[in-house]
């Protein structure tokens, strides 16, 4: 019987907790079972909040290298980049040799 306002977060809430489960039903499709459940009382608000807390967290995605410049000197700072630059034209070359 909550306000509607409260009754799309639920959802919402709701909705991701299932996707979390590893489900591979589209979001939009989760949020329309979510709002039956709910509607149809199949799960309380209570049980929303505690499977929003057990929710894991997803694992860090493997960000490349950066190389900072802003602590070397000019000089420095323009060999990593001419360094980075022969790197990506050594790779490019090579994957026009394997096509």
């Amino acid at each position: 019987q909550a306000d509607r306002y409260e009754l799309i977060l639920l959802t919402l809430r709701w909705a991701r907790a299932l996707k979390a489960k590893g489900t591979p039903t589209p979001m939009a499709e989760l949020i329309e079972q979510a709002l039956h459940d709910i509607v149809e009382g199949k799960i309380t608000r209570e049980e929303i909040i505690a499977a929003k807390a057990t929710i894991p967290a997803p694992p860090p995605s493997d960000l490349p290298s950066a190389v900072s410049v802003a602590d070397m000197g000019a000089s420095e700072g323009k060999a990593a980049l001419a360094a980075d630059d022969e790197e990506g034209e050594k790779k490019a070359k090579k994957k026009k040799k394997k096509d």
